[in-house]
């Protein structure tokens, strides 16, 4: 017998718990010892794909589609009520409880629903702190799994974690039961009867620290069946949270209006439903905000919008968006900020940062050169670009670096340059052309270059010498510690 299974049960259930899943299955077949510490783990993760990996196909699949969805349901329902019930006869305790399920041509919650809500039950009367339950979008109209009551009831329950095809009817939003115990609440594309009653449920739990709720929809007709399309929902149009004193965290994504009152919260990102339609973000109150991530928000970012932030919101350390409308010229001003991110901001040309203790800041763009000015930066301060561009720009990228101030940040600059390569025909033109050095270029960190191929018969994998021109060209305009090429 080896060392380790000879630990206290506590012991090895705790090396189990930091292991991959796939891993923690592989444990089992080292002895019996181990089969039997398996056997008692406190997290059960079942997933049709491991579970149903290994039944033999049946051919024709579309002709044999309810063979094929009973077969698995009844195979996959008859291993989870084994290990289920091996705990429940043992008097163990389940601590987490997670149900995944991805094979949605054949398979889906919807068809074994019983057999879910027996599971949970057993969980929950089992001492469980953590429910995640997945499954993949099923095809055409669409059948929802319900969230039973009985998930309210369990009073252990510190994290709950639901997504896609699964429907929160109003009966269980509608409870006026404290759920005391919910820590963490993540709802990512499912289905809500009402949009108001969301507000309700999350009241009844007081103690949130960290809520998401990702591209969830509405029902936007009442109805009993659980048979749905696309035209019978939408996505949320507004949500408003107050009162919640532990809340440190939230993550609203497809929200159109969004009012925020928590003086504890310090983690802030949001995306709204939809890109072109006017959105409301107000978190204003949210004073001890740490993070604030924006995504694909329009007419919002302008240069008055930036220097009113920072005086609000005097903790604020990092500072992310991605795919926002920006004025031309900003400005930045933080003597807080260690982590600035700004994505594809489209209208950005000129931006000053004035942030003396700003560790990273990150930068993508794809058409104009922009300029960065540092006015003020940390000494252990670092800079990565990335450049998306066509091959006609990288004679503009000695520009881009000369945009770069003060000059001693380009020594801490690391810079990704993503080039749509030229024809053949164009690339050998450039081999022939005599380049001319003026003076030396300025010495960068690191140069990452990566050619996306047109002409697949000429770009041979892996073969970087003939870009020998393109970057060439581009080692006038600096001169990296490091350079790494690739292509594909």
């Amino acid at each position: 017998m080896d060392q380790l299974s000879s630990l206290p049960d506590i012991i090895l259930h705790n090396i189990l718990s930091r292991l991959p899943e796939t891993d923690v299955v592989r444990t089992s077949v080292l002895s019996k010892a181990w089969l039997e510490k398996w056997y008692t783990f406190p997290i059960l993760s079942f997933h049709d794909g491991y579970i149903l990996k290994c039944l033999p196909p049946i051919q024709d699949i579309e002709m044999n589609r309810n063979i094929v969805r009973k077969r698995n349901t009844l195979i996959f329902c008859d291993y989870v009520k084994k290990r289920m019930q091996r705990f429940c006869d043992q008097s163990l305790t389940i601590k987490e409880f997670k149900l995944e399920v991805e094979d949605w041509h054949t398979f889906g919650l919807p068809y074994m629903s019983k057999d879910v809500d027996v599971w949970l039950k057993l969980a929950g009367e089992s001492g469980v702190e953590v429910i995640e339950i997945s499954q993949d979008r099923l095809e055409g109209d669409r059948q929802y799994y319900v969230l039973p009551m009985d998930v309210i009831l369990v009073k252990s329950l510190t994290k709950l974690v639901l997504k896609r095809e699964i429907r929160m009817d109003l009966t269980f939003m509608n409870h006026s039961t404290k759920f005391f115990s919910l820590r963490v609440l993540t709802l990512f594309a499912i289905l809500l009867e009402d949009e108001r009653k969301i507000e309700h449920f999350i009241s009844f739990c007081p103690l949130l620290e960290y809520i998401t709720l990702e591209f969830c929809y509405v029902l936007n007709r009442s109805g009993t069946s659980d048979l749905l399309t696309w035209k019978t929902f939408g996505i949320m149009k507004s949500l408003s949270l107050n009162g919640l004193q532990k809340l440190k965290g939230v993550r609203f994504f497809g929200v159109q209006d969004v009012f925020i009152d928590a003086p504890s919260l310090e983690e802030l990102a949001y995306r709204p439903g939809r890109m072109n339609t006017p959105f409301i973000i107000d978190f204003e109150r949210c004073r001890n905000l740490k993070k604030l991530y924006f995504k694909k928000t329009k007419t919002f970012f302008t240069d008055k919008w930036f220097l009113e932030q920072f005086p609000k919101f005097p903790f604020l350390e990092s500072l992310e968006l991605i795919f926002c409308s920006m004025s031309k010229k900003i400005d930045i001003s933080s003597v807080r900020l260690k982590i600035l991110k700004l994505t594809f901001c489209r209208g950005l040309k000129e931006i000053k940062i004035d942030a003396p203790n700003l560790l990273l800041c990150e930068y993508a763009f794809t058409r104009s050169i922009p300029i960065i000015h540092f006015l003020r930066s940390s000494s252990q301060l670092e800079v990565n670009v990335d450049f998306k561009m066509h091959y006609q720009s990288i004679y503009n990228m000695k520009r881009f670096v000369q945009n770069i101030k003060p000059l001693n940040v380009l020594v801490s600059l690391s810079l990704y340059l993503s080039i749509f390569s030229p024809p053949k025909n164009v690339l050998e033109a450039m081999k022939r052309k005599v380049l001319k050095v003026s003076s030396p270029p300025p010495s960068i960190k690191k140069l990452h270059v990566y050619f996306s191929p047109k002409d697949e018969t000429y770009y041979q994998p892996h073969n970087t010498t003939v870009f020998t021109p393109l970057v060439n060209i581009i080692l006038l305009s600096c001169c990296p510690a490091t350079i790494s090429l690739s292509n594909g």
